[in-house]
């Protein structure tokens, strides 16, 4: 019994480590073009979102229809590698690198 209260309390433990963790770490997270820009500056942000869209275009989730798309989220977009759809991200999570460049580009999906 001992080893299952000892269980249960190191899971919960590490819950609560994932839940303080930044949603970001090392960049922010942006809704739009216009909030991009207010972050990190127009040059940076010229790159990062058109990036951040080929992302999500390319591996956002598939579904074969628009429909089928709406049926969970809220906005879809089509994919560009192959005839099917995708969601749209509601935001994205942007990372400066130290040379300037964009070091990191995550769609973040919202659902129904």
């Amino acid at each position: 019994m001992p080893y299952v209260i000892a269980f249960i309390i190191a899971v919960a433990a590490f819950m609560g480590w994932r839940a303080m963790q930044p949603d970001c770490p090392g960049g922010a997270i942006v809704a739009d073009a216009q909030q991009c820009r207010t972050t990190f500056g127009e040059n940076f942000c010229a790159k990062a979102m058109p990036e951040a869209l080929a992302i999500a275009r390319r591996g956002g989730g598939s579904f074969p229809t628009q429909a089928a798309c709406l049926d969970q989220y809220p906005a879809c977009i089509e994919r560009s590698d192959i005839a099917a759809w995708t969601p749209r991200p509601a935001s994205y999570c942007l990372a400066r690198g130290a040379d300037g460049e964009v070091a990191r580009a995550e769609p973040r999906y919202a659902i129904r």
